[in-house]
């Protein structure tokens, strides 16, 4: 009798653990996986713009970056242009691309969020924001994908285990789909 409860206890258990998501990352290097969003032709030029970049993502999403005069704006989306379905990520200074990456959060293998870090700044005016005596922190944001619109959460890059704790809220995030 006693065995007989034991493996049904076993069976309940693997059955259980079965139905719990694999939580996985994958990640974007800002620097390495981002090409020109739009093709010039030999000796075009946008007029002293910054050429937008396209980045590699996930499961049928990009990242897309777009420059003002001091800012880069960040956003995650579906292939092609459709910025009508972006998942805006916010302002950065001008070469966050060139020292960052983006975290992709999966459950089963399917993208549900993305983690990114970002300078907190005492000022809100994009010629000032970015400068270095302005820069207060860091934080890790934590933003869901379509359909796991309820995961923003930001955690303090100060905090022991930052990465960890971001990945933490992701996934339990998950979990609580309304």
């Amino acid at each position: 009798m006693a065995f007989a409860c034991s493996a049904l206890l076993l069976m309940f258990t693997i059955a259980g653990a079965a139905q719990a998501p694999r939580f996985t990352s994958l990640y974007t290097n800002l620097k390495t996986d981002c090409r020109a969003a739009i093709k010039l032709k030999k000796g075009e030029g946008l007029n002293g713009e910054d050429v937008p970049l396209k980045c590699k993502g996930y499961d049928g999403y990009e990242v897309r970056i777009d420059y003002s005069a001091a800012s880069s704006n960040l956003r995650v989306q579906p292939l092609g242009d459709k910025s009508d379905e972006a998942i805006s990520l916010g302002m950065q200074s001008i070469n966050y691309d060139q020292t960052h990456k983006i975290e992709w959060r999966f459950a089963n293998g399917k993208p549900f969020a993305v983690i990114y870090r970002i300078d907190k700044s005492k000022s809100d005016q994009p010629e000032e924001m970015w400068r270095p005596e302005n820069k207060t922190g860091e934080s890790l944001m934590v933003m869901g994908l379509k359909g796991f619109e309820h995961i923003n959460f930001e955690v303090d890059a100060k905090t022991a285990n930052a990465n960890v704790k971001a990945r933490e809220t992701a996934d339990a995030a998950y979990a609580k789909k309304p």
